[in-house]
């Protein structure tokens, strides 16, 4: 399919974004390992969480309801994840967003990646110390 470059718009255009976005992911030999082994992901439960946090982040609205932080302290704990790991998961992302989208809302999608990636890192690290609390 020919996909003409815009900006992110609305809740299709993210579900375009997204479902690109974890195509790679399943296949990729850095981090697909985690959604396929570690976890075993159920996609079809998965992805409209993924459409519904991507659509609160960018847009302010959407259904989503977790705490992406704890969910990635409790993949740690079952196998380390490393800067090495969140770094891949930002190169797809950017990948991706590049391939598909252009504009402010995809520039801002980067720089909340950033964010996203160095919060993660801080929050994984922090919660090796004993008197962590979330």
């Amino acid at each position: 399919m020919i996909y003409t470059k815009k900006d992110i718009e609305n809740r299709a255009d993210i579900e375009v974004l997204i479902d690109a976005f974890y195509a790679k992911v399943i296949e990729d030999e850095v981090i697909g390992h985690f959604f396929n082994e570690v976890v075993q992901i159920s996609w079809e439960k998965h992805m409209p969480i993924m459409y519904n946090f991507w659509e609160a982040v960018l847009f302010g609205v959407g259904g989503y309801k977790g705490n992406p932080v704890l969910k990635h302290i409790a993949l740690h704990q079952k196998e380390a994840l490393t800067q090495a790991h969140f770094s891949q998961w930002k190169k797809l992302f950017f990948e991706t967003l590049d391939e598909y989208f252009e504009g402010e809302k995809a520039e801002d999608a980067k720089k909340k990646v950033e964010m996203m990636e160095r919060l993660m890192l801080h929050k994984i690290e922090a919660s090796e110390n004993p008197f962590f609390v979330q």
